[in-house]
């Protein structure tokens, strides 16, 4: 690396540490540690849910994923419109109306401990196994460039995000996040201008040779269980994958809890949806692009064909703008999981089973930070560093084996009456050993995993409940969605100030938004095949 692309990238870091010195003043508690004082525009929330989406994952695995299997690959996300309008009608009015720090505080106010511990653990195996993903894209592109081993770039890109993170807490997070988009749309465009240059031809040229070749086949209405990204296990395995992701865990629930009203938080929704899917299909054209720019040529690591690219293709001074990017895609993610894991670890288990519900202090939560931080680490040089695929896909099948078990927890408590903590429990183990053992089987596409793992869980869960029978607590009726409802409106809280529905289940503009941009969407991928 030129020593002009070492300087935009080192003013990059230090200019993210900067910011999380600058959100730090006014920090002094848990709370604002945690969830910024509930005051966080809504704008910066709606950028940080995005970019927390996107990550180095889609930067560098998505137009590798793309490269393969050409937008196609963008059906791994066609879903998430109609996921979020699914979400901010429904379940995060509930949940921000508990006014929780923690979204898995509600499973114990709902069913028990029991089934609190549960879905904590797996939220907590499935953040780190995400979150050492992000490390491991970016840390490939600094090894690219400057030679250093994984052993030394994964702790210097760990170390950052820490810094920042523990400086600002959760508005640095999010702060950062936003500024990031910006960078990360910086590196993009340049990517597709200097692809576009290098390619000898206009645009829609390119178009035409990708056409030809099978890349812009995006919809596929085969019923083949073992299709990846076919429309119909991208539209229901995808919306299973994706629900569960935005309605129940902590990484996402945790910027909304952030905002200052539930209007905000729908508005912020609403704006994710349309930058990420935008966003992502910038990537997996990239992907499309880079195909037609090589000339189908193959590379046995799918991950490498982007860094290839880079390496080989961009000037100084656009380079050190490329590495920020990959670098603000993966940051967005690291911190995010970092701030959220160690908010779960404290609330769910510090102190549940140590303080024995004495709220931690920040300086408690802060070394919490920095023990997962250093977790992190471990995990990434451990399990990624010899896969040759798609990280997307590596983590996404990972993932499936107890992400529809965690969604089918919350559904059974929220929607069901019956629902109670042994039974639950039960359906939740019993749930995940049978998910993982149908998808070692390899009979479907591990998107798949998703729905099967919620509907064996739900089923078990639900007939264990009525097996167990177990008295249930006084107040349960209020904490399931009939009920809370019910609650509101026997109150007369149905509405905030600016008229917005604060009951879930109310369908908005904003819900009819996403379904419109659902459709749009659906549109200009079959006009592009056909």
């Amino acid at each position: 690396m030129h020593w002009i692309d070492i300087l935009i990238v080192a003013v990059y870091m230090i200019g993210l540490i900067y910011m999380g010195y600058r959100l730090s003043k006014g920090m002094k508690t848990q709370q604002d540690y945690f969830v910024g004082g509930r005051s966080v525009a809504m704008f910066p929330i709606a950028l940080s849910i995005a970019a927390t989406t996107i990550s180095a994952n889609s930067f560098i695995g998505g137009p590798g994923w793309s490269y393969n299997s050409g937008l196609m690959a963008f059906m791994l996300n066609f879903s998430i419109p109609l996921v979020l309008a699914v979400t901010l009608s429904v379940f995060l009015p509930f949940f921000y109306n508990l006014r929780v720090t923690s979204i898995y505080e509600y499973i114990e106010m709902r069913l028990g401990n029991k089934s609190r511990l549960l879905v904590v653990l797996g939220f907590l195996a499935s953040n780190i196994i995400q979150v050492g993903s992000f490390l491991f894209i970016p840390s490939l592109v600094i090894q690219q460039f400057t030679g250093w081993s994984l052993t030394t770039v994964v702790p210097i890109v760990v170390a950052v995000a820490i810094i920042y993170t523990l400086l600002g807490g959760i508005k640095a997070v999010i702060w950062t996040d936003a500024v990031q988009m910006f960078v990360l749309w910086g590196g993009l465009i340049a990517t597709i201008v200097i692809a576009l240059k290098g390619l000898n031809m206009g645009f829609f040229e390119a178009m035409s040779v990708a056409k030809q070749e099978g890349k812009l086949a995006a919809l596929d209405p085969s019923f083949d269980i073992k299709l990846e990204n076919g429309v119909w296990v991208a539209l229901i395995g995808g919306f299973f994958m994706w629900l569960k992701y935005f309605a129940t865990d902590q990484t996402q629930t945790q910027r909304m809890f952030s905002a200052k009203s539930v209007a905000d938080v729908k508005r912020s929704l609403c704006i994710s949806g349309f930058v990420m899917n935008i966003t992502y299909f910038l990537f997996m054209l990239i992907g499309v692009l880079l195909f037609v720019f090589f000339g189908g040529r193959e590379f046995d690591n799918s991950n490498n064909m982007m860094i290839t690219f880079i390496a080989d293709n961009i000037p100084i001074g656009v380079l050190g703008l490329i590495i920020a990017g990959v670098f603000a895609s993966a940051m967005s993610s690291v911190d995010s999981v970092l701030n959220s894991v160690t908010t779960v670890f404290v609330k769910d288990i510090y102190e549940t089973y140590v303080t024995k519900g004495k709220e931690a202090s920040l300086k408690v939560s802060m070394v919490f930070t920095l023990v997962f931080g250093v977790l992190l680490i471990g995990f990434t040089l451990l399990a990624f560093s010899g896969t040759t695929a798609s990280i997307l896909q590596v983590v996404g099948s990972y993932l499936s084996y107890f992400s529809g078990s965690i969604l089918a927890l919350f559904v059974l408590a929220m929607f069901t009456s019956k629902a109670n903590d042994k039974g639950v429990a039960a359906g939740f183990i019993l749930g995940i050993a049978i998910t993982i053992y149908i998808g070692k089987l390899g009979l479907v596409n591990w998107l798949w995993n998703y729905p099967l793992g919620f509907l064996i869980t739900f089923i078990i869960g639900f007939l264990a409940s009525l097996v167990f029978n177990g008295q249930q607590k006084d107040n349960f009726k209020e904490f399931t969605f009939k009920g809370q409802r019910a609650m509101l409106i026997a109150k007369g809280k149905t509405n905030e100030e600016d008229g917005t529905s604060i009951l879930p289940g109310v369908i908005d503009k904003y819900t009819y938004i996403l379904i419109g941009f659902f459709v749009i969407q659906a549109i200009i991928l079959a006009l592009i095949q056909f």
